[in-house]
C-alpha cells in the first residue's frame, strides 16, 4: 500500500482536509489545469470501471464516509505502519472531509479515485493523484483492507488505472511511490512493468520517523510494448 492523498496540479502532493484556501489566483490556475488535461483526453474518468468476476472501481463520494471509515477502523493496524493519515482518521467526519477535499480535486481535474469493491464488500481505495496536465503524469496511489490481500485484486485495480490513464486520459508517464520497507507494496509496480527509478531519501514522517520512498515509474510507450507484447504471448498459445 502507498499514500492516497491530493497535492497540488503540478506540484508536490499535500495532505489537506476541509476547503482549499487558495487565492484567487491560484483558482484560475486549478481550473486551467482541469481544461487543459481534460482538453487533451477528450474524457472525464469514468464513474465505474468493471474488471470481471463482480470486481468493479467505483468513483469516491462524499456519501462512501461510513463504508470507508468501517474498513479504516477494521484494518488501523494493518494499515497504519505504512500510511501517516491513519492515526488521524478517529472517525466517520475524518474520512467524509477527505472525500469532500477529493471531490473537489476531482473537479478541478487533479484526481481520479475509486472504492475497490468486490461483491458489494468494500476492499481498499486507489487513485490517480497528482495530475499534472502540462506534463501529462500522475500517480498512483493504492491501499487493501488486509482480507483482501494475496488474491491479486490490487494488480488488477492498479492495471486498470494505468490503462485509464494512458488510454483514456491521455497521460504520458505514471509513477507510484512506496515506503523503503513495505515490500507487498512494491511488488505491483515491478510485477506491472514499471522501472525502479531510483529513492527519495528521508521523504515521509511515519509516526515521528523518516521513511525512504522508492520511486517507480512507467511511460505510455513502455505500456504499450509491454501490451503487445503480451497480446503476442496470447496469440502463440492459441
Amino acid at each position: 500500500m502507498n499514500d492516497l492523498r491530493e497535492g497540488r496540479c503540478g506540484g508536490p502532493a499535500s495532505v489537506t482536509y476541509g476547503r482549499d484556501r487558495a487565492s484567487g489566483r491560484r483558482e484560475k490556475r486549478a481550473k486551467a489545469c482541469k481544461l487543459e488535461f481534460m482538453s487533451s483526453a477528450n474524457a472525464e474518468p469514468p464513474a465505474r470501471i468493471a474488471m470481471g468476476e463482480g470486481i468493479e472501481l467505483r468513483r469516491l463520494e462524499p456519501a462512501d464516509a461510513d463504508a470507508i471509515f468501517a474498513v479504516v477502523a477494521a484494518n488501523r493496524e494493518h494499515l497504519d505502519p505504512w500510511l501517516p493519515w491513519v492515526e488521524g482518521t478517529r472517525e466517520a467526519a475524518d474520512t467524509r472531509a477527505f472525500l469532500e477535499q477529493v471531490e473537489e480535486n476531482r473537479a478541478r481535474g487533479r484526481t481520479a479515485a475509486y472504492g475497490i469493491w468486490q461483491g458489494g464488500e468494500l476492499a481498499g481505495l486507489i487513485g490517480l493523484h497528482d495530475i499534472d496536465a502540462s506534463n501529462a503524469s500522475a500517480q498512483i496511489g493504492y491501499w487493501l483492507a488486509e482480507r483482501w490481500q494475496g488474491r491479486g485484486l490490487m494488480t488488477r485495480a492498479v492495471q486498470a488505472l494505468v490503462e485509464l490513464a494512458f488510454r483514456e486520459l491521455g497521460l504520458g508517464r505514471i509513477e507510484i511511490r512506496c515506503a523503503a520497507g513495505n515490500l507487498r507494496s512494491q511488488a505491483i509496480p515491478k510485477r506491472l512493468g514499471f522501472t525502479y527509478e531510483g529513492t527519495l531519501r528521508a521523504a515521509q514522517r511515519l509516526h515521528g520517523k523518516p521513511v525512504d520512498l522508492r520511486i517507480y515509474g512507467l511511460l505510455r510507450e513502455e505500456w504499450e510494448r509491454l501490451r503487445a507484447a503480451s497480446a503476442e504471448q496470447v496469440e502463440r498459445r492459441l
